[in-house]
């Protein structure tokens, strides 16, 4: 458990590659496997489904015009779903053991995001830590837009416990998550805030249809009032007297000149529908910006160009199966109700940001998948139901 603990606290130092969290990774599957670590039989279907979408990037590959970036994809592409079979074996093994490990870990990785992403914007760290983030924080991240979605499920868990926290433990987490907000305004990533806003939404609906009085719905109506008045003066705060704050305005535009632009975010995505149409074995991994200039900036374009129909309808044809197994159970009444929720809505964020971004290779992404599997399992074996 140490391991894993270690594991998920690197999970936010990705600014050097391979990240220490992909070298604990390898070490993990390396490790648990031969010392009796199953694979669960409910993920059969998911994992033939994933299973197809390596294959179809394995087959797009044999397009590429650049295979030495092509051989650098594929290797990540097929390394995040070895990284979502890992976890989702680890996490029916042991749930609730497992599970308060993964999150101790994150919400630790979150943290030292946070304080390192604060320290860099102010300019407070040697420039081989810092680097350039454009005038916004991106922490151990290569890219903000990275930085502040990998925040998310943190603070949607730390809203979770603060629920179901009393007296000192309450105070605690309501300063992790006042930290952890910090850091998604400093990285001024629209789609990060965009992200928070949906999830934090989304599990709020799901709280007050689970719990059972309606004292309890008061509880979670106050408590997120109270959340949002606090990010409210903060904001305010900032805004008025921090460089931080004043470029609020500037980012919290809900489309930007660039987006619209020849040759911008919407044009781009317009560009690679088109191209998905005359190449349904896919351009091969990595090479969307030598097919239509730029990134697809959309996950599932981005997978169908690179990997083929195939992949692309493989991976879809996954994330729906994976989000009909949790809402079927989001409301269910059991230990671990909480924790469901907030990775599914975590997830729903994650996906909705993925309209607008390439988080073909994000890692929480990843893990959030596995995160859910896991529990949707645990669930299932727990009350004796059977696979979706």
């Amino acid at each position: 458990m140490g391991t894993i603990w270690v594991t998920m606290a690197l999970s936010s130092v990705v600014f050097i590659e391979p990240a220490p969290y992909d070298l604990l990774v390898l070490f993990l599957l390396a490790a648990l496997f031969p010392l009796g670590l199953r694979v669960p039989r409910e993920i059969a279907v998911a994992a033939f489904l994933l299973a197809l979408v390596v294959a179809g990037n394995f087959m797009a590959a044999i397009f590429s015009e650049d295979p030495d970036v092509t051989v650098r994809a594929l290797a990540t592409r097929t390394y995040m779903v070895i990284a979502w079979f890992l976890f989702t074996c680890i996490l029916t093994a042991s749930p609730r053991e497992v599970l308060r490990v993964l999150w101790g870990g994150y919400i630790f990785a979150a943290l030292l995001a946070t304080i390192w992403g604060g320290l860099e914007y102010y300019g407070m760290l040697p420039e081989a830590l810092g680097g350039d983030a454009f005038g916004r924080a991106k922490g151990p991240f290569k890219d903000a837009n990275v930085f502040a979605p990998f925040l998310v499920p943190a603070a949607l868990y730390t809203v979770s416990r603060i629920l179901l926290s009393r007296a000192l433990a309450l105070g605690f987490q309501v300063m992790i998550f006042v930290t952890l907000a910090l850091g998604l305004l400093l990285a001024f990533s629209r789609g990060g805030w965009m992200n928070f806003l949906s999830a934090f939404t989304l599990f709020l609906v799901f709280r007050i249809f689970s719990v059972p009085t309606l004292r309890d719905k008061t509880r979670v109506l106050l408590l997120a009032m109270f959340l949002a008045l606090a990010a409210v003066i903060a904001l305010t705060w900032a805004v008025n007297n921090t460089a931080a704050g004043q470029q609020f305005f500037a980012r919290a535009t809900l489309v930007q000149e660039y987006d619209l632009a020849r040759g911008g975010r919407f044009d781009t995505q317009a560009q690679v529908v088109r191209q998905i149409g005359s190449h349904p074995l896919g351009v091969g991994p990595g090479m969307s910006p030598n097919t239509v200039g730029l990134d697809p900036h959309n996950l599932y374009l981005h997978m169908t160009l690179e990997g083929g129909w195939i992949a692309g309808l493989s991976f879809v044809l996954f994330l729906l199966l994976s989000l009909a197994r949790g809402l079927v159970r989001i409301t269910a009444r059991w230990e671990l109700q909480s924790d469901l929720q907030v990775v599914y809505a975590a997830l729903c964020g994650t996906l909705i940001q993925s309209l607008f971004i390439d988080s073909t290779h994000w890692r929480h992404l990843w893990l959030l998948l596995a995160m859910l599997w896991g529990l949707t399992i645990a669930f299932d074996r727990e009350h004796k139901t059977g696979p979706a």
